[in-house]
């Protein structure tokens, strides 16, 4: 039987005997944390990396424009083709019809509210 209790293995043998291995001296305390100084990458207690030749700002794709037909957004972009986004999946069917009753507003398919306390009859 093997079992781990904290920084301790303790090796069970079937006929009886045990063994505790403590394992503390490999616990790592290593804790590499990055950080970003401009384009450079680094790593405590490690090396550098310069990111300067990851860097490509040659790309001016502005958006020039956008337009709605329908349910098709068409997104113009500076010196490239046009994107269209369907958004047809984002147009509901959700009616909610209104009714009325005395003081009561309902919303069709649920919820209603009492209006009684937003009624001012004292205007003579």
């Amino acid at each position: 039987d093997f079992s781990l209790t904290g920084n301790t293995l303790t090796l069970t043998l079937e006929n009886g005997g045990t063994q505790d291995v403590d394992l503390s001296g490999y616990v790592s305390t290593d804790d590499q944390n990055l950080t970003l100084s401009g384009n450079t990458l680094g790593i405590e207690d490690g090396n550098t990396v310069d990111l300067t030749p990851y860097l490509d700002n040659t790309d001016d794709q502005n958006l020039t424009g956008a337009t709605l037909t329908g349910t098709t957004l068409q997104i113009d972009i500076e010196n490239g083709s046009s994107a269209n986004v369907d958004l047809s999946a984002l147009v509901g069917t959700d009616d909610q019809g209104l009714s009325l009753s005395g003081n009561t507003l309902t919303l069709e398919d649920g919820g209603s509210v009492d209006l009684t306390p937003y009624l001012d009859n004292t205007d003579d």
